[in-house]
């Protein structure tokens, strides 16, 4: 049998090239989200393992001195709290020996960066540490600018329980008002203490990196009405006065405003800064809440009582994942925390002794 051609190749019609192209688009459509979850997935998993190895930092510590690190220190000598975080008490069981070697505990961690003493700690106070940054926070981790010097960022805060105090000894309405988490002003929580369970109780969770700073002659209020969850509202003008925050109440009155006494764009900066926001967060609220996040009383080292007494926060755990946050509980785990958690769920889990039952498939 023969086949006869008239010798002509056949190509594609405009129709055959263009059903072509729609199917390689649908293709790519379908495939795209697919490499994006992947990647997310990664980033994730890193994220995990980043909060697992201060897990592991907090344990070496609790070994060695047989309890954990304050939250934040403060001699309570006027001018001079000397406010150092948890972070630089744990840099040697981070195996970053060196660079708390570098750090003058005698002077504060947050000293004017225009003077001569800021140069004595600059070198730690710009570090950058990876074990510190969330790979899927989206933010730059150069360093960010607060008044003339220039910080270090991070990505985890500790927390201080599910109340407002970050004070052993609050003024005026937060009197008696004791922190119930593990990470608080001169807190020297030991295990033994943590009677709801170190495999239930948070130390720590996921925060998103600010990065507009307080740079000298800028308004913070520019970056709150940019975007008002990128840091936190304080309660007074971060000078000589700041309310403290010490119910419910407090919170809508001093804090959900549209027009704050200020904010501060400085969430996740100065990780060895022991602060509300800088290095603190509580479970007051669920994770990813739309509402402001805020803080109340003074932080500062050079600061003296009783704005130190007032010191209190509502600031949540944020982050960038899908849904919700990581946590790291107690005992070395770490737990995704959906935003749609039941705030008296996540509550229960900030507190160390609140007696509450939660079940694992509560959250």
């Amino acid at each position: 049998m023969h086949v006869y051609s008239d010798g002509k190749r056949r190509a594609f019609t405009l129709i055959e090239l263009l059903v072509v192209i729609a199917i390689i688009a649908v293709l790519i459509a379908l495939l795209l989200p697919a490499v994006q979850a992947a990647r997310e997935a990664a980033r994730r998993a890193q994220c995990v393992n980043n909060l697992k190895q201060i897990g592991l930092a907090i344990h070496n510590y609790v070994s060695a001195t047989n309890v954990l690190p304050p939250g934040r220190v403060n001699s309570h000598i006027t001018g001079q709290g000397n406010c150092w975080g948890a972070y630089a008490e744990l840099l040697g069981q981070m195996e970053q020996q060196q660079l708390f070697n570098s750090f003058n505990f005698n002077l504060p961690p947050d000293t004017d960066p225009t003077t001569t003493l800021a140069a004595a700690n600059s070198t730690g106070f710009m570090a950058i540490i990876n074990t510190l940054i969330c790979p899927s926070d989206p933010g730059p981790t150069s360093l960010v600018q607060i008044n003339g010097g220039f910080y270090g960022v991070h990505n985890y805060n500790l927390c201080t329980g599910s109340n407002y105090s970050a004070v052993q000894v609050g003024a005026g309405s937060l009197a008696g008002m004791l922190p119930n988490g593990l990470f608080f002003e001169n807190s020297a929580v030991s295990l033994a203490a943590i009677t709801d369970g170190t495999s239930g109780t948070v130390a720590a969770a996921d925060t998103i990196r600010s990065t507009g700073g307080s740079p000298t002659g800028v308004n913070s209020l520019t970056f709150f009405q940019q975007n008002p969850l990128s840091g936190f509202v304080i309660t007074g003008d971060n000078k000589s006065s700041g309310p403290a925050i010490a119910s419910d109440a407090d919170y809508v009155s001093l804090c959900l405003t549209n027009s704050p006494p200020g904010f501060q764009a400085t969430r996740g900066v100065r990780w060895h800064y022991g602060a509300p926001g800088h290095s603190l967060f509580n479970t007051r609220r669920s994770p990813n809440d739309k509402n402001f996040d805020c803080r109340g009383g003074l932080p500062h080292s050079d600061k003296s009582d009783p704005n130190w007494s007032f010191l209190s926060l509502n600031i949540t755990a944020r982050s960038n994942h899908s849904g919700g946050v990581n946590a790291l509980m107690c005992d070395g785990h770490v737990q995704f925390i959906k935003n749609s958690v039941s705030v008296p769920v996540w509550q229960a889990l900030g507190s160390r002794n609140g007696g509450e039952v939660v079940s694992a498939d509560a959250f």
